[in-house]
């Protein structure tokens, strides 16, 4: 049976939009990304696939006095909840949350001083196009931003922590789990979980120029007794995601969906399942004793390309 896309504005997943965000970036990054990409007073900025409006509020200061920010997504209820969560931070701007396609947004050509996404063309079919559109509404000068994950990279790598080292094979199978599963996933459709390092060279055929490329850098580290909020935070995800029976059976059984779709078997996926859950248990044993620890690459990456 094939599996339902997730609907983001459903509450347990507009949630995660929420969690997930938190502490994303250190406020001095923040500060250095802002200059990277020529954020300054009275601009308008384009938010392609805004969800509920994380870019607007994370990079208002930089932009807002006297700017305009325009958020654009093709889920009604998630705009609803954007307008009902701006709040404060809209002050001395515009504000707007609008329906629109990322491969036709409703924007006249030359409109904005910067167009920016987060967390979208990992789940385009056809990235380079939303690319080209949102370098059509920028005005000339003007950059196009993307901020998105290599997580195909991420899971290859191997972390330092405390659960127990895998056998060889245990090992293996993981990262054909998430090899496979992504390879099914762009056949499906569905996006590229390892885009980011790809879009520098989109921007490239698209005739953009200064195309540069940043990464996080927020370390995934979690050292018991979890004393500052960077790791408080970091655990309340790990919970909330990874640990949560229904989130976690969701994304698995999607996941089991295009590893199929990629080329692997049912069985390969039962047996990844249950040493999945195995270590789940494990982790969550650890975390209520306060001794799990961990440390990992980081992620996400910040890429430029000016019109």
């Amino acid at each position: 049976m094939k599996t339902q896309e997730i609907d983001w504005s459903r509450p347990c997943w507009r949630e995660m939009l929420i969690y997930q965000r938190k502490s994303m970036w250190r406020e001095d990054t923040l500060d250095l990304i802002a200059s990277w990409i020529g954020l300054e007073s009275g601009q308008t900025v384009i938010d392609v696939g805004c969800g509920l409006g994380y870019l607007g509020y994370t990079f208002w200061k930089y932009f807002g006095e006297n700017g305009k920010y325009v958020g654009f997504d093709n889920n009604q209820k998630l705009l609803e909840a954007a307008r009902d969560m701006v709040g404060d931070w809209r002050r001395g701007g515009e504000v707007e949350f609008l329906e629109g396609n990322a491969y036709s947004l409703p924007v006249a050509d030359n409109n904005a001083d910067l167009a920016m996404c987060q967390t979208l063309m990992m789940h385009l079919e056809r990235p380079i196009d939303a690319l080209a559109e949102m370098k059509r509404i920028v005005k000339p000068g003007g950059y196009v931003v993307c901020f998105e994950p290599d997580n195909l990279s991420a899971v290859m790598a191997v972390p330092h922590w405390s659960l127990p080292e895998p056998d060889i094979d245990d090992f293996l199978l993981s990262r054909k789990i998430h090899y496979l599963s992504n390879k099914g996933r762009m056949e499906m459709g569905r996006g590229d979980h390892g885009i980011a390092v790809k879009i520098p060279r989109m921007m490239y055929h698209l005739g953009l120029s200064d195309i540069d490329i940043r990464q996080n850098d927020k370390v995934h580290f979690l050292q018991p007794p979890f004393e500052s909020q960077l790791q408080r935070d970091a655990v309340d995800r790990l919970r909330k995601q990874f640990l949560d029976d229904g989130r976690y059976d969701t994304i698995i059984d999607q996941e089991r969906e295009t590893f199929i779709a990629g080329g692997g078997t049912e069985e390969e996926h039962a047996r990844a399942r249950a040493i999945g859950k195995k270590y789940r248990k494990i982790m969550r044993d650890q975390l209520d004793r306060g001794t799990y620890f961990a440390c990992a690459p980081g992620t996400l990456y910040a890429i430029r390309g000016k019109k």
